[in-house]
């Protein structure tokens, strides 16, 4: 759905039948896989291995490790078995030296993975990376439990209900975060912008995802922000696109910030609506092939008006494919900050306990060939936020105006305004 909030009565979406993905990001979003995603949905047989692992000369030290846990740990009775599985294969995956992309997903993790992918999830609403090894706030989603009790982009978790988050893994801040409907989470978080330390007390819900909104800015320019490529996307943007041209709309500013992607085939679909058919939007390569370019579909809603994309650190995957094929084809400037860096296009593969593993199994390159894989999309015009700074959001007022504008601390979209309407 799109959401375009009217004022003075409640909004009106219009279901276009779509939901979804990013909302991996929105259970609390809590995962670190969640950012930088493409997903292709694995069809095929399962991949030939060079030997078993049982056949493999390494086997005898996992062997051996098994024994010696059951043999010598002093608080067995304390652990849960499958946990150790479960922990040797997310170790297997982690070896791959992947970090953010192909990962294992334990049953409990999976299940939230694929609810996610339909938009509707269970739980605070944060959107968390790990980049400097703490579980910090990409971004709360819009209108959740998370955004509505303050908490911020930037803020460090420090403390969930009682459990410090100091030197805990991903998975284990997953687990404290993660829970039924209508559980209180306590949380404890830093704001590194005023050195504040604040306590939050939340309850999980039912979050449905809207990955479409929009507004107009002055001089009839759409803002139009695409909060990640779930399931339905493309007819979620068609309708807005739509709905801006009946406004009058003379221009398009795509906000694409703090986007973890999402599914590769709604990356298509959105890029299709600004560039012309048959342009390249990216170039895929799997293992042992030569890269081959996949192009734009007909029926661009959008391919004429003038445009400028924003990018931050938060846009990966889906959302970096769309910004790169909006610079290569000349579409649209883009404004903001390097984006994350995702450029393996992951399979799910389950697994027979509900388990998922995600695997890389192919490279997607930029048009023009370059790689974004661990480099990222660099700005055409490199704008920071301010550490206190907050963006505009499309989805807080249908009609932004000029003083508005000017007031917000939002310069990365004031630089896109200011480019658009050059």
């Amino acid at each position: 759905m799109f959401r375009r909030t009217q004022k003075n009565r409640a909004a009106q979406p219009t279901l276009l039948g779509g939901n979804v993905q990013r909302v991996v990001i929105a259970t609390l979003i809590t995962t670190s896989f969640c950012l930088g995603m493409g997903v292709d949905r694995f069809t095929g047989d399962d991949a030939d291995a060079t030997s078993t692992l049982t056949e493999a000369p390494e086997f005898a030290v996992l062997e051996q490790t098994w024994d010696l846990i059951q043999n010598e740990y002093v608080a067995l009775d304390e652990v849960e078995q499958e946990a150790i599985f479960y922990g040797a294969a997310a170790g297997m995956v982690d070896a791959l030296g992947d970090s953010g992309h192909s990962t294992f997903l334990d049953p409990a993790a999976a299940e939230a993975f694929n609810a996610n992918s339909e938009g509707e999830f269970v739980g605070i609403g944060i959107q968390l990376n790990y980049d400097t090894g703490q579980p910090v706030v990409a971004f709360p989603i819009e209108g959740s439990p998370a955004e509505e009790v303050g908490i911020r982009s930037r803020d460090v978790i420090v403390e969930v209900n009682g459990t410090s988050t100091d030197g805990l893994s991903p998975e284990l801040v997953q687990t404290l975060l993660v829970g039924e409907e209508g559980e209180e989470v306590d949380l404890i978080v830093l704001r590194p912008s005023t050195g504040e330390t604040l306590e939050f007390n939340l309850v999980r819900e039912r979050i449905e995802i809207e990955p479409v909104s929009w507004a107009m800015l002055p001089e009839d320019i759409a803002l139009i922000r695409i909060s990640q490529f779930s399931t339905g996307v493309t007819n979620d943007l068609k309708a807005a696109i739509r709905a801006a041209m009946r406004d009058g709309t003379v221009g398009i500013i795509l906000d694409l910030r703090d986007n973890p992607g999402g599914l590769v085939f709604e990356a298509i679909g959105v890029a299709s609506q600004f560039i012309p058919e048959g342009q390249p939007i990216y170039l895929y390569e799997e293992r042992g092939q030569e890269p081959r370019p996949v192009n734009t579909v007909p029926g661009g809603l959008a391919t004429d008006l003038p445009m400028v994309a924003l990018i931050n650190s938060g846009s990966a995957s889906a959302a970096e494919i769309t910004a790169a094929a909006l610079s290569d084809n000349d579409r649209a400037t883009l404004v903001g900050e390097t984006t994350f860096g995702t450029g393996t296009v992951l399979t799910p593969f389950p697994l027979d306990d509900g388990s998922i593993v995600l695997l890389g199994t192919a490279l997607w390159l930029e048009p023009d060939g370059d790689q974004i894989w661990k480099e990222g999309l660099d700005p055409d015009e490199e704008v920071e936020l301010a550490p206190d700074a907050d963006q505009l959001r499309a989805s807080s007022d249908p009609e932004i105006t000029a003083e508005e504008l000017a007031a917000s601390t939002d310069e990365q979209l004031q630089v896109a305004f200011e480019q658009i309407t050059d």
